[in-house]
């Protein structure tokens, strides 16, 4: 088996603790439209699922009222604009993974679901010292996760072989996107886990409790 060179991570719910950023947004949107506050158990399990899930969610609205969901996931997205930095941080034990990485002299990047311009503001608070080869967000295929084309860009972006590569995420999109990449799969099982499922029925390469447990697979392969 080929040695390991490249690490991919989700962003929110894998490295980056966003939910109670994620909870001011909605209940500040649910607000505006005199709704009570949300529980925030009920925006944690729905952040890997992104804006329109949060934003269906905080006015109740069906899935067929298409413009309404688009309008309120901007109204949604404005707020968490103005918000995004006061509450989240690294999940514990990323930044020590992320030095044991470099140290290693492996290569690390971040593929994520995240609008560009949000990704790039947070990654770029948290992460800029630890030298991420790339980020990868949906304006740059075209597609979304679980379409494999933003892990694929990864490898590429970086000069590593699906084969050598991991994808680490905390949704089974995640895990579909890597599947479908060819490169091996980690579910973050400390993450956003929607209601109602377990990462153990992802067939995940790897199930890891903590990120610290992220290095035992790592080094296992």
């Amino acid at each position: 088996m080929k040695a390991i060179e490249f690490i991919a991570f989700d962003l929110d719910g894998t490295l980056l603790d966003t939910a109670k950023d994620f909870f001011l947004a909605v209940n500040e949107l649910r607000s505006k439209y005199k709704l009570e506050p949300c529980e925030f158990d009920e925006i944690r399990s729905r952040v890997s699922e992104g804006a329109i899930s949060l934003a269906r969610y905080a006015l109740a609205l069906d899935d067929n009222e298409k413009e309404d969901i688009e309008f309120h996931r901007q109204e949604l997205l404005k707020i968490y604009d103005s918000c995004c930095l006061n509450e989240t941080t690294p999940f514990k034990g990323i930044n020590k993974l992320l030095n044991q990485i470099n140290d290693a002299g492996l290569k690390w990047g971040i593929v994520t679901n995240k609008p560009e311009s949000f990704a790039e503001k947070i990654v770029n608070y948290f992460f800029s010292s630890y030298r991420p080869s790339c980020l990868i967000c949906p304006e740059h295929t075209g597609e979304r996760k679980p379409s494999p084309k933003g892990l694929l860009k990864a490898c590429e972006l970086v000069g590593s072989e699906p084969s050598t590569s991991i994808y680490v995420g905390d949704h089974l999109i995640d895990i579909e996107a890597g599947r479908r990449a060819n490169i091996k799969t980690v579910a973050a099982a400390y993450g956003y886990i929607p209601k109602g499922q377990t990462c153990s029925d992802w067939k995940a390469d790897f199930i890891a409790e903590s990120p610290s447990h992220i290095k035992d697979f790592i080094l296992s392969i």
